[in-house]
């Protein structure tokens, strides 16, 4: 098995190069591991009473031995393919796929926590010197960050190192020393500029966009022809958690990519301009020879192929791939290996270096 190596010597082998980030549901387990794994959130649709009105979903969990949503998703939706031939019933199969990914939402939302003042200051300062080694303001050559994650930490994280907020009482103002460099490309509305909400500006302010949600996110919802992102101060100080919980409740979902393999996946990124856009920007940063990739607290899971196939047809000189744990478990040999024939699948004119970081070396939110 590789030997891995610590953060910091990361860093120092990409010194002055353009580093991008691709993080993964580790980067927000490791703050909250009772929120956001799968367990966590099977449970709580369990309790929630989700599963209520379709008991053949819950059986269907208990049957398969898992509390992998995406797997129940992928389950039914090939078992429905075969409907026809066995006397399934199809169109029962398909739509509990559809409806296991409103499910999952609503287990996010209601494990999510509340407010950001439920991250330290400590906590938040370590996320942004995290952060800042991929679009810190001082980088030579800054890079951009992808996540594959629909949770608001990352996006908190860019907030407070923007504002200093006292979320007690609403008010903020401009802390210049740690601002990033960063841009989710999100505009006030050009014909209501003081909506409640700002607009993905897809023509211009995007082409500068650092920061990327490439499944979709809870704070980001379809209005019309526009992607919008959720506002606290604009929608008068109202927390993001609030404001969503009562978008689940009037049965208004988020733009959320859930679909059970990376097939389905890719063709639901195909037909949403933001998410389309995403995709085609992290093939972009994985071209250049200088480039390097971090993947950082994803398993390199085959439904995620779409996105990680880009790195292997790619031309980037470097990828970290983190390992959390030990490196001999069955589970993280399975990650070595995948990352391992991302690298031999390219051709001898494009040569991929592969390392593995020690995970426990990142101190994303503590020391």
């Amino acid at each position: 098995m590789p030997e891995l190596i610590s953060f910091a010597a990361a860093l120092d082998e990409t010194e002055g190069e353009r580093r991008h980030l691709l993080i993964g549901n580790g980067f927000s387990i490791s703050l909250f591991p009772d929120c956001f794994r799968y367990a966590s959130l099977f449970q709580e649709a369990k309790d929630g009473g989700l599963f209520e009105k379709h008991p053949e979903l819950l059986m269907a969990f208990e049957l398969l031995e898992t509390t992998d949503f995406e797997l129940v998703m992928e389950t039914l939706q090939r078992a429905a393919k075969l409907g026809p031939l066995y006397g399934f019933d199809k169109a029962l199969m398909e739509a509990h796929a559809e409806l296991l990914k409103d499910v999952l939402v609503q287990a996010i939302a209601g494990r999510h926590p509340s407010r950001p003042s439920e991250i330290s200051e400590e906590q938040y300062q370590n996320c942004r010197a995290f952060l800042a080694n991929f679009i810190g303001g001082e980088l030579e050559k800054p890079g951009k960050i992808f996540s594959l994650n629909y949770d608001l930490l990352l996006y908190w994280s860019i907030l407070h190192d923007i504002f200093s907020i006292d979320w007690g009482d609403g008010g903020f103002s401009l802390n210049p020393d740690q601002v990033l460099g960063n841009d989710d490309g999100f505009r006030a509305p050009e014909d209501d500029y003081d909506a409640e909400y700002v607009a993905w500006e897809q023509y211009e302010a995007s082409k500068g966009q650092t920061i990327t949600f490439l499944h979709g996110a809870l704070h980001l919802y379809q209005r019309g022809s526009e992607l919008a992102k959720l506002c606290w101060e604009r929608a008068g100080n109202k927390p993001l958690m609030d404001q969503i919980r009562a978008a689940l409740d009037e049965n208004r979902f988020p733009l959320f990519v859930s679909e059970g393999n990376t097939e389905q996946k890719l063709a639901r990124i195909n037909n949403n301009a933001y998410l389309a856009k995403g995709l085609r920007s992290f093939a972009e940063c994985c071209k250049s020879k200088q480039n390097s990739i971090f993947v950082i607290g994803h398993s390199l899971a085959d439904n995620d192929e779409h996105v990680l196939k880009r790195i292997r047809k790619g031309g980037c000189g470097r990828l970290y791939v983190s390992i959390f744990g030990d490196v001999n478990d069955e589970w993280n040999k399975a990650v070595v290996a995948k990352a391992e024939a991302m690298a031999l699948a390219r051709p001898a004119f494009k040569p991929l270096e592969l390392k593995f970081i020690d995970a426990e070396t990142l101190h994303i939110w503590n020391h």
